[in-house]
């Protein structure tokens, strides 16, 4: 699977008792994306960290081209406009991210169940040497359990200059691993004391297309 070259996600909160309808219209609303210029979409809702009970959602592109075909089908489209007029859901986020290179081959089967989100800001280490580190530990995610691996800088949207990390796992017991391994690894202290964390969170996917 190519690098995406951007990548858009999308947090939006939701009233407790219509969540389980607005994730049912995200699914029809994922094919919307997908049939407009998305070439990926995962979605599904924060169990852990910042903004619990979110929902997100989470577009790749191949270029520009297809986020703009998104933007202008979401005002046409029946599914968004019943998640935002029956189900109160309400977008309060949407940063657009240019995607950066990770060496990591994905594992879609079977379908990912969780997605840690990582934000950080450069400090001690350039964008060069961030990724040199983060690549050398991709090898560690992967044997943990890690099924795919995405990074992002913010082009568009909040807190921009920031990158974003997007792993996926089948369970929860692969992200244990995951970080048990890492705890023991050089190069991911080396990443770690190189930049500043400011946001990591769990969400539960309800579903890729």
């Amino acid at each position: 699977m190519s690098i995406p070259k951007f990548i858009a996600i999308t947090a939006a909160s939701c009233p407790t008792v219509s969540r389980q309808g607005a994730i049912e219209e995200m699914a029809h609303f994922a094919q919307e994306c997908r049939e407009n210029g998305a070439v990926r979409v995962t979605y599904g809702s924060v169990i852990s960290g910042r903004h619990p009970g979110a929902l997100v959602f989470v577009q790749f592109f191949d270029d520009l081209t297809g986020f703009e075909g998104v933007m202008n089908m979401i005002p046409k489209s029946s599914a968004y406009s019943r998640m935002i007029n029956n189900h109160a859901v309400a977008p309060f986020s949407r940063n657009l991210f240019r995607g950066k290179p990770i060496e990591f081959e994905p594992k879609l089967e079977p379908m990912p169940k969780y997605l840690m989100l990582t934000r950080a800001r450069l400090g001690a280490l350039d964008e060069a040497g961030m990724l040199g580190l983060l690549n050398k530990t991709a090898s560690v995610f992967k044997a943990s359990g890690a099924q795919t691996m995405r990074m992002g800088q913010v082009l568009t949207g909040s807190d921009l200059g920031t990158y974003m990390l997007g792993v996926t796992y089948p369970d929860m017991s692969a992200i244990e691993r995951t970080y048990d391994a890492l705890a023991g690894n050089t190069d991911y202290a080396q990443l770690i004391s190189g930049v500043d964390v400011d946001m990591r969170s769990i969400t539960k996917i309800a579903g890729i297309l």
